[in-house]
């Protein structure tokens, strides 16, 4: 994408006296630029594929994926393509926190909330974006109800639209202490399923983005945990088991060079034997014959 001039996005445009929420369903599209806001935002995409492009970060998202933008946060969601019939379609709920944390200061138990009350900038700190990946579900039906409460406005929609704030932030809370608690046990498990996955489809088109989702992680996140905890990249240890399926290959069957180098994924012969001979040291020939 191209960088250009950053875009602010007031927030009179988007809120009344009465209400310090708003929340919003988009068909995302190519027309809005990089852009911050004054004011907080959780975003949520509810359908279709795309990117969405967060100060230097460029993430590939689908449904389930959540996030969360504190204050002077840039981003842009774009979708895949321009197909009509798939869109990407992402729900916002926006809210002025300095006004929540206000009419909110009184609610008893928001202080069981620390981490989640300080990304949503309710509270003093210098949080950062983060990336939730909603494998329950519960993100997605509280932010369906959210929007419908705000398009409907019936008796009690502002004691709703708080309630429902308080339940995401209940929600992020404990998906933060979650994360916190479970980090060796839940690496364990992610990691289990990674790799799992990579030995059942590495001699196939694999890829980091496919591997992610079946780990239910971000693929950002995915690419950070699985270098941090197997001491190689993802391409590298895919390169690795098509390699020692190669040489199994070469030494127990007849198959051409051609032929073992798109049965371990590669369809480019050249570049297989060039890979192969830096990783062994041999031409897939020369090491047959050995």
């Amino acid at each position: 994408m191209v960088r250009k001039a950053i875009e602010i996005t007031p927030a009179h445009i988007y809120f009344d006296e009465e209400l310090p929420y708003n929340v919003n369903r988009i068909s995302e599209s190519y027309s809005l630029q990089l852009h911050e806001h004054e004011f907080t935002e959780i975003c949520y995409v509810a359908e279709g594929n795309g990117v969405h492009f967060i100060g230097d970060e460029t993430l590939k998202v689908s449904p389930g994926d959540l996030f969360i933008l504190p204050l002077g946060t840039s981003h842009v969601f774009r979708p895949r393509s321009t197909d009509s019939e798939n869109p990407l379609v992402v729900y916002n709920f926006i809210f002025m926190a300095n006004r929540v944390a206000e009419a909110l200061r009184q609610f008893p138990g928001l202080d069981e909330l620390p981490k989640a009350l300080c990304l949503l900038n309710l509270v003093p700190g210098q949080p950062v974006w983060r990336q939730i990946r909603d494998s329950s579900g519960a993100f997605r039906s509280l932010l369906v109800q959210a929007y419908q409460e705000f398009r409907l406005r019936k008796v009690g929609f502002v004691a709703r639209m708080h309630g429902l704030f308080i339940a995401l932030a209940t929600e992020i809370e404990r998906h933060l202490t979650e994360l916190e608690r479970d980090v060796p046990a839940m690496t364990e498990r992610v990691l289990s399923t990674a790799i799992l996955f990579i030995r059942n489809h590495f001699a196939g088109p694999i890829t980091a983005g496919q591997v992610a989702i079946a780990s239910g992680l971000s693929e950002r996140h995915f690419h950070r945990l699985f270098t941090k905890e197997m001491g190689c990249t993802f391409t590298q240890y895919v390169q690795n088991l098509r390699i020692e399926l190669s040489c199994e290959l070469l030494r127990t069957t007849r198959l051409s060079v051609s032929e073992i180098a798109e049965a371990a994924g590669y369809q480019d012969k050249g570049f297989f034997v060039k890979l192969f001979k830096k990783r062994t040291g041999h031409t897939p020939r020369s090491y047959r014959k050995e």
